[in-house]
């Protein structure tokens, strides 16, 4: 059975880290799973993906271009980001995009039963 580690916490705070089991795919979890897809290697022990455009190939350590380049970046990340899900994380999702806007990053995950949620990413 597969598992699940919790990054995310539900409200502002510490963050803790618990492995839960098998969990039902609440927003949270899934944009979790989707910001591992996106800032992490797809080629490697875990998961052996054709690469695509994930983040962490076009920043590889640089720093934080213009908003306008990183936009196109979130755009091509976000994508691929979903397109490395399970298929039945895929059916849960309407869409997810990326938005860069003074350097720092909103992520938005829309799920088909109308539940978004929102996340950034500041560096």
């Amino acid at each position: 059975m597969p598992k699940d580690l919790k990054m995310i916490p539900e409200v502002s705070g510490q963050v803790v880290f618990s492995i839960t089991g098998d969990s039902q795919d609440t927003g949270l979890m899934l944009l979790q799973r989707l910001y591992v897809m996106l800032l992490s290697d797809p080629q490697g022990p875990y998961r052996d993906s054709d690469g695509g455009a994930t983040l962490l190939r076009f920043l590889e350590g640089a720093n934080i271009p213009a908003d306008s380049i990183m936009n196109t970046y979130l755009a091509l990340g976000c994508a691929t980001a979903v397109s490395m899900l399970d298929d039945i994380d895929k059916q849960n999702i309407e869409s997810f995009t990326g938005e860069c806007e003074n350097g720092v990053i909103t992520c938005t995950l829309v799920l088909v039963d109308g539940t978004t949620v929102k996340g950034q990413l500041n560096g």
